[in-house]
């Protein structure tokens, strides 16, 4: 395993390297695993991270195994895999937040070299893994805390071309819910803005992870790699697949106890009592009502919450 504290990483045709890049960040040094895949015949990069939210384990997991398992010899291109990106969130388990500061490390992106401790880490990662690369696919899973139907985002940014490629990836993923947007300050959002094709794929949650979650995750990935010609092999058409537009959140306007009236995958009305904060006694403190018409794809399953928080998402 080799250490690295340069910002290029090598990559060797026909080899996989594994290497750890020590990255100075606010006085102190973090780490980030590094796997490259050189492949025998040409093709393009790929860059693909994992554990960007370090409790999101389905994605980490099945992550390590892309890294770890795709053999040079059929591989046209180049991957580049960071199985854990945000290994201080990952040991402190912590949710949301990068783990150096009290920032959402997928809200920093692309970054800045002079900003707060999370912005290091994202202008890092954007400038070494992301940026360098002709496509990227990010994984993620329902964090800690989080309940989800599989869906994969594809921003939308207006260049036609990025766009165009970016869904196509997200279709041939074969995840069941396409959302055809993404999140300010995201990982895959900055790629698309920088013109790299991207998507971010959420399979799993709750701070577990299941082998069938894990081997879905994989696949799905696998899936866009043959799409890309990376790897050999047909792509089929997947079923049920169902693209929204809107991506409508809702959160927390105080602290409390969040009570859910709703389950992930159910179809909600607009103005639909979907739950409700309450105090320490059970007294109501705001009523959660949904903002559209669509489909409950993302839940906090925490009973705790704190004004801000996300409680939930509809795609529609």
């Amino acid at each position: 395993m080799t250490e690295l504290t340069v910002t290029k990483i090598p990559i060797k045709r026909g080899q996989r390297i594994t290497q750890v890049a020590r990255v100075p960040i606010a006085g102190a040094t973090v780490e980030v695993p590094v796997i490259t895949i050189g492949g025998v015949h040409d093709g393009p990069r790929v860059a693909v991270t994992g554990g960007i939210h370090g409790a999101e384990y389905v994605a980490i997991e099945a992550a390590r195994r892309l890294g770890m398992s795709i053999d040079p010899q059929e591989l046209s291109g180049t991957l580049v895999v960071v199985p854990i990106s945000n290994t201080t969130a990952f040991f402190s388990r912590s949710i949301y937040t990068s783990g150096l500061d009290t920032n959402n490390l997928n809200r920093m992106f692309p970054g800045d070299a002079q900003g707060a401790p999370s912005q290091v880490l994202a202008g890092w990662l954007f400038r070494t893994i992301i940026q360098p690369s002709q496509y990227y696919i990010d994984m993620h899973g329902g964090d800690m805390i989080e309940a989800l139907v599989p869906f994969v985002l594809a921003p939308q940014t207006g260049n036609a071309e990025v766009d165009a490629l970016s869904l196509a990836m997200a279709e041939a993923s074969g995840i069941e819910r396409i959302i055809a947007g993404d999140v300010a300050g995201s990982t895959s959002g900055a790629a698309a803005a920088a013109g790299i094709p991207s998507i971010l794929a959420e399979v799993g949650g709750q701070g577990v992870w299941r082998e069938e979650e894990v081997a879905a995750h994989l696949e799905s990935t696998l899936r866009v790699l043959r799409r890309l010609s990376l790897l050999p092999g047909d792509v089929p058409a997947a079923l049920d697949q169902r693209t929204y537009r809107t991506f409508a959140w809702m959160r927390a306007e105080t602290r409390g106890l969040f009570h859910p009236s709703v389950r992930v995958g159910e179809q909600v009305r607009d103005g639909q009592h979907l739950g409700q904060i309450v105090d320490y006694f059970g007294n109501p403190l705001q009523s959660v009502n949904a903002v559209t018409d669509g489909e409950v794809v993302f839940l906090v399953t925490s009973l705790a919450i704190n004004a801000g928080d996300p409680l939930l998402a509809l795609g529609a």
